[in-house]
C-alpha cells in the first residue's frame, strides 16, 4: 500500500510529523521502562513499541467522518508511513545489534554494515526484480500464479532478513511489498492479499498473540507499568507527531489531529511485539503488557478523533 509519491504529495508536515512520531516515543517509553525498573535494553525496546503506528482503526473513522481526504487525513496517512519505515528500521538494527554476543568495536561496524548493504539490495531488487518476475509468472500453468509467485518472494525476502542481513524479517517482506507495488499487477496483488489477510492471516496471528500472552503474568505491580506506558503513548504521539507537523506549516488544531490519528498501536505494536519476544529481548510479562497497552490506544483512538474533528470546519486536502 506504500507508494513513494504519497510522500511527495503529503510533503514537509507529513514527514516531520513521522519523524517526530517515532524520537517522542522512543525516548518516553524508554525513560517510562527505566523507571519501573527495566533494564536499559527492555526499556529501549519498550521505546520502539511505543513508536510503531496502526493507523487503519484512524482512517476507517475518519473515513466514517467523511475527511479522510482532508489535508489532516491525507497527512495522517503520509506521516504513518514515513513513521512504519523508520519503527522498522530502528527495530532491525536494535534486533540485529541485541542478538550478538559482542557489539562492539569493528564488529559493531559489521554488523551495521551488513545490515545496510542487505537493505539496500533488498529494496534495489524487490524495485528492479519483483516486477518483472510477477509479470513473467502469468506464463506458468498453475492455479493462480501472481499470488503463489507474490507469496513465495515475500517469504524468501523475509527469511533472507534474518538469516542474510540479520535484521527482522517484516523488514524483508516490508521491502518486497515495496518492490511488489511497481508490479502492472498491483490491483489484482493487493485484493489477493487482503483476502488472505483477513481470512487466514490475522486470525492465526491473533490466536498466536493470545496464546502467547498471559493475563497470569499482570500482576498489581504491573498496572502502574501499564498505566504508565499508556499514557506515554498518547501523549507521544499526539506531542510528538503534533510537533512536527505544526513544523510543517499545519496550524495547532490541525496538527492535533494528526497527532490524534497517529495514537492507535494495533497490530503494528503486536508484530513488534511478537518479533521481541521471538528473539528473547522481552519476557511473557513485559509482552502481556505491550498487549494490554496495544488493546487500549486502540480502543481510545476513535473517540479522540471524533472529539477533535468534532464541529471544526475542515481545511481541504
Amino acid at each position: 500500500e506504500i507508494d513513494a509519491n504519497d510522500l511527495i504529495k503529503t510533503g514537509r508536515p507529513a514527514v516531520l510529523a513521522g519523524v517526530f512520531g517515532v524520537l517522542a516515543p522512543i525516548g518516553l517509553g524508554a525513560l517510562v521502562g527505566l523507571q519501573y525498573g527495566e533494564s536499559l535494553a527492555r526499556a529501549e525496546f519498550l521505546g520502539i513499541v511505543l513508536a510503531a503506528t496502526s493507523v487503519s482503526i484512524s482512517a476507517q473513522t475518519l473515513m466514517e467522518l467523511g475527511v479522510l481526504r482532508s489535508r489532516e487525513g491525507l497527512t495522517m496517512l503520509g506521516a504513518a508511513v514515513v513513521d512504519d519505515v523508520l519503527a522498522i528500521a530502528v527495530l532491525s538494527v536494535f534486533v540485529g545489534l541485541n542478538l550478538d554476543s559482542v557489539v562492539q568495536g569493528w564488529h559493531m561496524v559489521w554488523v551495521i554494515v551488513r545490515m545496510v548493504l542487505f537493505l539496500a539490495g533488498a529494496f534495489v531488487l524487490g524495485l528492479w526484480f519483483l516486477p518483472r518476475l510477477i509479470a513473467w509468472s502469468r506464463r506458468l500453468p498453475i492455479s493462480e500464479p501472481v499470488m503463489s509467485v507474490v507469496l513465495v518472494s515475500v517469504l524468501v525476502f523475509a527469511w533472507a532478513a534474518e538469516y542474510v542481513g540479520g535484521v527482522a524479517a517484516i523488514t524483508g517482506a516490508f521491502a518486497a511489498g515495496v518492490g511488489l507495488a511497481r508490479s502492472n499487477q498491483k490491483p489484482e496483488i493487493e485484493r489477493g492479499i487482503h483476502t488472505l489477510n483477513y481470512a487466514l492471516f490475522v486470525p492465526v496471528f491473533l490466536v498466536m498473540i493470545g496464546l502467547r500472552a498471559d493475563a497470569h503474568m499482570l500482576s498489581p505491580g504491573d498496572v502502574g507499568l501499564v498505566a504508565a506506558l499508556c499514557v506515554a503513548a498518547i501523549v507521544s504521539k499526539i506531542g510528538g507527531c503534533g510537533a512536527g507537523a505544526r513544523l510543517g506549516g499545519m496550524s495547532w488544531r490541525q496538527s492535533m489531529r494528526v497527532g490524534t490519528g497517529m495514537i492507535s498501536r494495533g497490530e503494528v505494536g503486536l508484530i513488534v511485539a511478537g518479533v521481541g519476544l521471538s528473539n528473547g529481548l522481552i519476557g511473557l510479562d513485559l509482552f502481556t503488557d505491550i498487549v494490554v497497552v496495544a488493546i487500549v490506544t486502540t480502543l481510545v483512538t476513535p473517540p479522540l478523533l471524533r472529539l477533535v474533528f468534532r464541529g471544526k470546519e475542515m481545511s481541504n486536502a
